[in-house]
């Protein structure tokens, strides 16, 4: 195959590719969808593509036809950290960072010539980014979200010991906040894991010296997407 009619397939592949990774992304409003993937995955297979042919016009010189390709790679940070959100306590946005640095990574595959290899890897994307996400969704939305009000006196200490105890449990901690009145009400939102018992965390808070009062109630959970 001439190497100009290749190097346009291989642009017109890395076309679609990014076309349809980014599409995914767009529908769901990620900060980097169907335009950036497209630009990126074709970028990455043009900069393989020129680069595999200087090391064969240059062959005498020993020029090595991968340097450019780990540059992409590498030079993907930028871009990928430009996704991440972080918000309070959640960080939105690593799927579609990860999804860029892959996306990357098939265009210099495509740039290299493995046409198979490159449609398996996209497939295999699309089927993480879209079902696997679904069945994420579900397994998340089961999470166990609690609150609890704990009134207390005015000892520092209080809040350290509490979030010492729900560590003890490996809970996840999402917030704490503090209510100053005549007393202190410390309410703290934490996930408990599979397994984990609440009354065991109650009994051990109530035991402690300053604790009056102990409520717990079981809120929705605030699903933190990732993607």
């Amino acid at each position: 195959m001439n190497l100009y009619i290749e190097s346009i397939v291989k642009i017109l592949l890395a076309t679609f590719i990014g076309g349809i990774i980014g599409f995914e992304r767009e529908v769901i409003n990620r900060p980097a969808g169907f335009r950036t993937h497209i630009l990126v995955c074709v970028a990455s297979a043009i900069i393989m593509d020129i680069n595999l042919n200087l090391a064969l016009s240059y062959a005498q010189m020993n020029i090595d036809p991968t340097r450019l390709g780990a540059q992409v790679v590498s030079g993907m940070g930028f871009l990928g950290a430009g996704t991440i959100i972080k918000e309070g306590a959640s960080v939105k946005g690593l799927t579609t960072a990860a999804s860029l640095w892959s996306v990357a990574c098939i265009g210099l595959v495509v740039g290299s010539g493995y046409y198979a290899i490159a449609g398996i890897a996209a497939v295999i994307m699309l089927i993480t980014l879209k079902t696997f996400s679904q069945i994420e969704n579900k397994l998340t939305r089961t999470k166990r979200l609690f609150s609890l009000q704990i009134t207390a006196d005015e000892n520092p200490e209080r809040i350290a010991a509490v979030t010492s105890i729900l560590g003890d449990h490996n809970c996840r901690i999402n917030k704490v906040s503090l209510i100053h009145t005549e007393y202190t009400i410390i309410e703290i939102n934490y996930i408990l894991p599979y397994g984990g018992k609440n009354l065991d965390i109650i009994n051990k808070i109530e035991k402690m010296n300053g604790i009056s009062k102990v409520e717990l109630q079981r809120i929705e959970h605030e699903h933190n997407h990732e993607s």
